[in-house]
This record gives structure tokens, sequence and C-alpha cells, in this order.
């Protein structure tokens, strides 16, 4: 804009000088300032009408395009743009960037589909493969025999472990209401979480310690159960014997905020960066039991309740997890 005021001014001395050479105006007046003040404000505004509308024929459709290619990268394939009265160029970009959300579209509704189908199908082999490797290894059989029944009895059930965190993660990805939502202790929810768990963090030797203030909380404790429960067996699982786990439940007028902190392995900065990524794990070897989907439900669930969550972490020196929930309150509570 700065330049299409530039070039104005340019123009109106120019016009001027040019009324003055015609001797049309006399220079010298008083009256000539006005006429030159004049001329540069017509010749602004003309300036600025004609960069509106070479603005809104260029760059419009310029920052349409880098929207949507930041929705699409952020996963929303429903983008469509109109590219009926721009120029060639333009319209290719936008037909390409439709192409392109269409057939990512299709593919990830074809990833899902498959992705529950497989899901589905996986759950009865794998209760079958369990039970009959629990019966197998009742009965006689030797060391080695049973170092194998152990085997199949440990992978079959991180496979079933891996299969219903998947419809679970899928349950809430197609998710968009949140229905059954009931005033309830959010403090006592975490509690039984904690206790829920207690032989993974009695086995290691880990202590737990926190402020659990009272917290009647509105929402849906389905689905909170399941943050609390991932979010906790992810501090138990990085956290060395003989570790700390705190808690803290906080609330405000307009807030709750629950966070869950940890002195264990902690994290790098890459992997702070894709903790929450489907499938992903810190520990490529996989020595540590996991299947990379707990955090991601965490994340989405906490995205239905229209919560936030922030995680800070140092390497050597421990996680920590906040989740921020909003603290609605639709109508009184009961007594």
């Amino acid at each position: 804009m700065s330049i299409v005021m530039f070039v104005a001014m340019l123009i109106a001395v120019a016009i001027y000088a040019l009324l003055g050479a015609l001797e049309v105006v006399n220079t010298d007046s008083i009256s000539a300032l006005g006429i030159l003040v004049s001329i540069i404000v017509a010749c602004n505004i003309g300036g600025a009408a004609v960069a509106n509308v070479f603005a809104n024929k260029y760059s419009a459709p310029i920052s349409e395009a880098i929207d949507a290619v930041g929705r699409l990268s952020q996963g929303d394939y429903s983008v469509r743009l109109d590219s009926k009265k721009d120029i060639p160029q333009m319209r290719q970009l936008k037909e390409a960037i439709n192409k392109t959300a269409s057939e990512l579209g299709c593919t990830e509704v074809m990833r899902t589909d498959f992705i529950d189908t497989v899901s589905h199908e996986y759950k009865t082999p794998v209760a079958s493969i369990l039970g009959y490797a629990g019966m197998l290894k009742s009965t006689e059989l030797t060391a080695q025999q049973k170092e194998y029944v152990d085997v199949i009895i440990d992978e079959s059930r991180h496979l079933a472990s891996m299969t219903n965190s998947v419809l679970l993660l899928s349950k809430f990805e197609n998710m968009e209401i949140v229905s059954g939502k009931t005033w309830f202790s959010l403090d006592e929810q975490i509690r039984k979480s904690f206790q829920f768990l207690q032989h993974d963090w009695l086995e290691k030797d880990i202590t737990i310690s926190g402020e659990f203030n009272g917290v009647m909380y509105y929402g849906n404790e389905d689905l909170l159960s399941h943050v609390w429960t991932n979010i906790i067996k992810n501090a138990i699982k990085y956290t060395e014997r003989g570790g700390d786990i705190q808690c803290i439940v906080t609330e405000a007028a307009n807030e709750v905020r629950v966070t869950i902190r940890d002195n264990g392995a902690g994290m790098d900065e890459e992997t702070q960066k894709r903790i929450f990524d489907k499938f992903y794990q810190k520990d490529a070897s996989r020595h540590l039991e996991g299947n990379g989907l707990g955090l991601a439900i965490v994340k989405r669930a906490v995205e239905l309740c229209d919560g936030q969550i922030e995680v800070k972490s140092e390497l050597d020196n421990g996680t920590e997890f906040t989740v921020i929930l909003p603290n609605e309150r639709p109508e009184a509570k009961e007594e």
C-alpha cells in the first residue's frame, strides 16, 4: 500500500507540473497548493481503489489456497475451493488442492474402515488363543513348553490390548457430540484410577502423593476415566523403581486443572512433538509394554471435553501432564 501511495504522489506531482507548464494553474499562488493537495488525495484514493481490486483478484485467492493447505495438513479433508472466477494459474492450483483433498479423504475412509474391520475380526480369535493357552498352561508341561505358553499369552494380551485401543480411538475419532453428561466427583474418579493401577505402582515401589481438592464436575465420566488411566499408566511405565508420581487437582471459576507429574525418564524435544501421534513409541525396541495409542486416546478424549492437554518434560528428569477442562455450570448440583 505504501508503494501505491508513493506512486500516486509522483503521478499527482507530474500532473501538477504539467498543469503549471500549460499555464492552467499558477504554481506561485496559494490556491495552487490546494489544487496540488487535491490531486494528491484524488490519486491516492484512486490508487487505493486499484490496489484493492488487484488484492481481491490475486492476493485473496492465494490466501485462500494457503489456508486450505493448512487445513489439509491438520487432517481436514473436507476442504473444497471454488475456482470459477480465478485466473487460469490460480484455477489450476485450487483444482489440484481439491483433488488432493478428495484423494486423501477417500484414503482416510478406507484406512479407518480397514482398521475397524480388522480390529473387530481380531477380537474373537485372540480371545480364543488366550483361553486355550491358559488351559494349556494348567497341564503338565516341561519348563521350555511353559516358557512358550507364557510367550503366547503375553503376545496375545498385547494384541488384545492393541485391538481394544484401536477400536476405542476409532470410536472417539468418529464422535462429535458428547452425551451422557452427569455430575460426579472428579477427584474421587482420579483416586479410583490410581487404585485400579495399584498393583503396577506397588510392584515398582513408586510413591503416590498429591493434592486431591474436592471437585464436582459436569461431564462424561467414562470418557474422562480413559484420560486418567492412560496418563497414570504412562507415568508408571517410565518411572524407575522407587520413584515418585504426584497428582494435583485444582478448581477455578472457569476451569479445572489436573496435573500428573513423575520423576521418571522424561522426553527429548522430538518425542514431545510426536507424543500424541498414533502408534508412536519413544522406545523403538519395545522392551516396555505399550502400543503407542494411549496418549492419542487421551488427546482425543480431552478434545471431546472441549479441554486442553499440556506436556512439560526434561530428559532424565521426569514428565508433567496437565489437563485443563472447562468448568461447566449448566444447572445447580443436586444435593
